[in-house]
């Protein structure tokens, strides 16, 4: 199953008072971009199949009439789904996979090994044990990246992902988890049409409970991070 999301904060969990300050001051600013726009909203995110980018607990700002582009983190809804999703290509684009690696028009999505990442499955905090996956660094061909996670650190069996080479066809998106890991195969992953596509995630606002704290650098008052893909700040990273 994907994750599932649902608007405003999590059931049956008191917010702190600054809790509520945080979406009180937000959601005058959601309102006000709200109100030019017409189509923004608050989700949060259940599951972690889009981690290390984003994961449970975590809020987000959806902008629905932008359009879609690679590297774009959106949200596809079905029936009652609703999932977090990655584009990685588009009509016309080719895609696969080699050994392993996810190729784009018959070319490898670079990829760089940055160690592992550790995150909380559900609320428990330190009374869980987190979760450990090995992240990497999956960049396009115009220098683009995001991070991404593989394999569970300590796994009895290898996983690689396989796909069968194909062309996205007109109105329809290819799309994936971050987490490939734990990302399921399903209607909602690989070849997706665009009318499932309910808007183009744009910002992380607030921060869930799955991280593994300290979170370096993390804002006491929100996120404010960008989720599409992003050249480094300098070119020697």
């Amino acid at each position: 199953m994907g994750e599932r999301l649902v608007i405003g904060p999590t059931p049956k969990r008191r917010l702190p008072v600054r809790g509520l300050v945080k979406w009180l001051i937000f959601l005058v600013i959601v309102g006000l971009v709200g109100v030019r726009l017409f189509l923004v909203e608050l989700v949060q995110v259940r599951g972690n199949t889009m981690a290390p980018n984003v994961l449970e607990g975590d809020v987000l700002l959806v902008v629905r009439r932008a359009t879609p582009q690679p590297g774009d983190v959106v949200l596809v809804q079905h029936g009652d789904r609703a999932v977090l999703r990655r584009v990685l290509a588009v009509p016309g684009d080719t895609v696969g996979t080699a050994e392993g690696v996810l190729l784009r028009n018959e070319l490898p999505l670079e990829t760089r090994t940055a160690g592992t990442f550790a995150y909380y499955e559900d609320h428990a905090g330190d009374a869980e044990r987190p979760r450990r996956q090995q992240l990497f660094v999956e960049r396009f061909e115009d220098g683009r990246r995001h991070a991404a996670l593989g394999d569970h650190v300590g796994a009895a069996r290898p996983w690689s992902i396989d796909l069968p080479t194909l062309e996205v066809p007109s109105g329809h998106l290819f799309l994936l988890c971050d987490n490939r890991r734990t990302c399921p195969l399903d209607e909602l992953a690989g070849v997706v049409p665009r009318a499932w596509v309910r808007g183009v995630v744009r910002y992380l606002m607030w921060y869930g409970d799955a991280r593994v704290e300290p979170v370096d650098g993390r804002p006491p008052w929100g996120a404010f991070l960008r989720l599409d893909s992003q050249r480094p700040a300098s070119a020697a990273e």
